[in-house]
């Protein structure tokens, strides 16, 4: 099973940020790039991969009473290496972090430091670097600007990730949810 643990923004927050990227599937280049279904988006926390769900189920117990919700809220965009168009998140970063820290703790991948965004989509390997390039400059100018509501995110997800085979988005399944407990004003 291929687990990991995430904050999901509310539907909303979801809805400016579609109302806000949907431009771009009107610019060259546009049919080779392949979006995230709106109801899977997430910011993760700590990817476990193939990992035994019940230590993890004890860990995010654990880890959710120490942390207090955080304030956030979805701004700018860019691309990663490898074609992942994406949406930072700003707000309580310093809380934000310290929770990655712990959940990547319990088992998550860390050879990359934590980079707090949502993915928004994957571009094709087939795209040509001219127009891949043209493309990030344009989603990077669209989305400059955005700047989504704040939202209060109080509870930590396990979610399971189900491969939606060839040209088909993952589907994430919640197995456990984590509601942040800890005292305000504490990075836990």
């Amino acid at each position: 099973m291929r687990l990991f643990a995430a904050l999901l923004p509310p539907p909303e927050a979801l809805d400016e940020l579609a109302a806000a990227v949907r431009p771009m599937r009107r610019l060259p280049g546009a049919d080779d790039v392949r979006w995230t279904r709106p109801e899977g988006r997430h910011v993760t926390l700590a990817f476990y991969g193939d990992a035994e769900q019940e230590p993890l189920v004890r860990g995010l117990t654990a880890l959710a009473a120490a942390h207090a919700p955080l304030r956030l809220s979805l701004a700018g965009g860019g691309g990663f290496r490898g074609g992942t168009l994406w949406t930072g998140v700003r707000g309580d970063l310093t809380a934000l972090h310290a929770l990655a820290g712990a959940a990547r703790a319990l088992g998550g991948a860390t050879e990359h430091a934590y980079r707090p965004h949502l993915s928004l989509a994957r571009i094709s390997r087939r795209m040509s670097p001219r127009v891949y390039e043209e493309l990030l400059t344009s989603y990077e100018d669209l989305l400059g600007a955005f700047s989504g509501r704040t939202w209060t995110a109080d509870r930590v997800r396990l979610l399971r990730s189900v491969p939606g085979g060839h040209g088909i988005a993952n589907q994430y399944v919640t197995e456990a949810t984590y509601p942040l407990a800890g005292p305000a004003g504490r990075d836990g």
